[in-house]
């Protein structure tokens, strides 16, 4: 009877989600820190994990128009953001991210980025706000802290109100060291984090005033982008969001190429490198002006560049009713391996599409750009700013991964600042089910579970419920916190619950929340409550303890009976190898879910009248930092 009557009301939860549960659960069984239950009782978020009825969310428009110089690396901007504050607070101060400003003199960084490439950061040269103008030399309204620029209304902002927000500034595009954007060469720039952003405010922490040092990433509003850049005449731009005006700025062969792949499912080489040498690339001599679109994205950056390669066709997703994506790479000549992006990037869209998370990419289309360098990428929306790879599966893998951040954090918002382990888990995690499919000798999965191994148990493998803008100072932590700890967590998560129970955990949590701002608890408890259970067994080592990969054969019992241990406390599959002295074999084999009644040892039983000959325990699919009593050889 308890069991039928908590899936009632497990539908019901599902059918009436647009009711808030204003009551805090009695279950104590994981630390929610004071700020976050402040959200159950202000009843903006409910203890379940859905929005509660009081949910609301800042919002950002963008008109943007801008300068870019390639030669000389500066960009120079005027913008009108249509700020609409939805809060129920009246906002007596404006934060804006101000994220070049990493290069300004005297700001902290994470790590030293020398002398040459220190500037005066972004310059502001006129903000109003409201039609009212800001003082920049009134110390007591303006301040800068870190990248933030803080400025304090003597007319604070209402609560549901539409301000209008003009900015103009200029900064210089960084060549001497590119962190996550930059000029790679003389003919290749990313831009990136490029213009004055009105900081996210929600209902946790407010105003968002984590300053950006390097290492930890970002944080975003979202909304809607139309920009305009201004370029040289022989400079190619590809952006966020969809080109509007490309039939005014390419020569005829490439515009009609374009037009092909926006119909084609076959890759589709839109410009050449013919086209350079016969200049049918860009129609005018005099310059040219770019004007793109995005629609509900936590960001815009764009790429540009002299020479580059344009490979795209259109992938048509069978289970969506948004519009196609069209899917590009761009790459420079020498580039010789990335004319099989364009291939890697469908295939990786169609698989998150169709199998994991199985939900359609959200976003009308998505271009890979290569900077030239060797390896490393970086995400932004409908936009990747990566290396080149000369291993086959690693440019797979970082085509994938960074793609992969289309769902996370880019749909569902979530906040990197403080819980990179939400995105970063899932982009690292989910290509390896195709890597280790497609290139079966790379062995990504073990690769990963190696990486673990190496340091998981020791001083800098921290919970990665410790926020990441506290890890800074120590990117190795950060890295196993954010990246290979939480892959980890997913897949034996996956383990544990199957792939039917994993797969609609995952679909519900991330419709329920996408253009939201979903925090941890927010994914916990909506996998519980689809799982009809408790899962504190597993998420609390995973992700709030010091608990570490640690198995082993403890002993053997009198009547047959294998002992063994979880040592480090974290639940993992058990794969247990028996040889008997008759010269037969048994293999038992257990999922995660093994471990849910929090036992700290588990009894294999094996036929009392037989003699075992040795015992062999774990895998290399299943981390464990010390194998040495992973075996047991019984001599008679």
């Amino acid at each position: 009877m308890l069991l039928m009557f908590k899936s009632k009301m497990f539908f019901l939860i599902l059918l009436l989600q647009g009711l808030t549960v204003a009551v805090i659960p009695q279950s104590h069984n994981y630390f929610i820190p004071r700020n976050i239950q402040k959200t159950y009782h202000k009843q903006t978020r409910q203890p379940i994990g859905l929005p509660g009825v009081n949910y609301w969310q800042n919002r950002a428009d963008y008109q943007i128009e801008a300068e870019i110089d390639l030669e000389t690396s500066l960009l120079s901007g005027e913008e009108s953001i249509n700020y609409l504050n939805q809060s129920p607070d009246t906002l007596d101060r404006l934060v804006f991210n101000l994220y070049q400003d990493i290069f300004r003199k005297g700001n902290s960084r994470d790590w030293d980025l020398g002398k040459e490439a220190v500037n005066d950061g972004t310059e502001i040269q006129s903000l109003t706000i409201n039609g009212i103008e800001v003082d920049f030399d009134n110390r007591k309204q303006v301040s800068r802290q870190g990248t933030k620029l803080v400025v304090s209304l003597d007319h604070p902002i209402k609560p549901k109100s539409a301000n209008e927000i003009k900015v103009s500034w200029k900064l210089q595009i960084p060549d001497k060291r590119t962190v996550r954007m930059g000029k790679y060469s003389d003919s290749i720039m990313f831009v990136a984090y490029w213009y004055p952003q009105i900081a996210v405010y929600d209902d946790i922490d407010g105003w968002d005033m984590i300053s950006y040092q390097g290492s930890v990433e970002f944080y975003n509003e979202f909304g809607n982008f139309d920009v305009t850049l201004h370029t040289s005449s022989d400079v190619v731009v590809w952006a966020t969001g969809m080109l509007q005006n490309g039939a005014d700025i390419y020569d005829t062969g490439v515009w009609t190429r374009y037009q092909a792949a926006q119909n084609s499912d076959t890759i589709v080489p839109v410009i050449r490198a013919v086209d350079y040498r016969n200049k049918q690339v860009l129609r005018n001599a005099e310059g040219n002006t770019w004007h793109f679109k995005a629609e509900m994205v936590p960001d815009f950056t764009f790429g540009l560049g002299k020479g580059m390669l344009w490979d795209a066709s259109t992938l048509k997703l069978s289970n969506s009713l948004k519009k196609d994506v069209l899917i590009s790479a761009v790459y420079p000549q020498s580039a010789v391996s990335y004319n099989k992006v364009a291939a890697y990037s469908r295939t990786s869209i169609q698989f998150m599409s169709d199998v994991m998370p199985g939900i359609p990419f959200p976003y009308p289309s998505m271009t890979t750009f290569c900077n030239g360098r060797n390896s490393g990428g970086m995400e932004s929306p409908m936009m990747a700013n990566n290396g080149a790879p000369d291993d086959e599966a690693n440019l797979f893998g970082l085509t994938f991964h960074e793609i992969a951040h289309t769902y996370m954090p880019f749909m569902m918002g979530t906040n990197e600042k403080k819980y990179a382990w939400m995105d970063e888990g899932w982009a690292t995690w989910w290509p390896g089910l195709l890597v280790d499919s497609i290139f079966q000798q790379h062995h990504y999965h073990e690769r990963t579970v190696r990486n673990f191994e190496s340091s998981a148990g020791n001083e800098t493998d921290v919970p990665p419920m410790i926020l990441n803008q506290l890890l800074g100072s120590n990117y190795s932590s950060l890295r196993l916190a954010s990246y290979v700890r939480p892959a980890m967590a997913y897949h034996f998560l996956y383990d544990a619950l199957g792939n039917d129970l994993f797969t609609r955990a995952l679909r519900y949590y991330m419709n329920v929340w996408q253009t939201k701002h979903p925090m941890p608890m927010d994914f916990i408890r909506i996998f519980e409550m689809v799982a009809d259970s408790d899962l504190s067994w597993f998420f609390n080592p995973w992700l709030f303890e010091q608990a570490y990969p640690d198995l082993g054969i403890k002993k053997v019992t009198a009547d047959n009976t294998i002992v063994v241990e979880n040592k480090g406390g974290l639940p993992l599959p058990v794969s247990l190898s028996v040889a008997y002295t008759d010269g037969t074999q048994e293999l038992f084999t257990y999922s995660t879910a093994v471990w849910k009644n929090d036992d700290k040892a588990l009894l294999i039983e094996t036929p009392s009248e037989k003699h075992i000959r040795e015992i062999t325990l774990g895998d290399k699919k299943v981390p464990d930092v010390n194998r040495k009593d992973n075996y047991l050889l019984l001599i008679d």
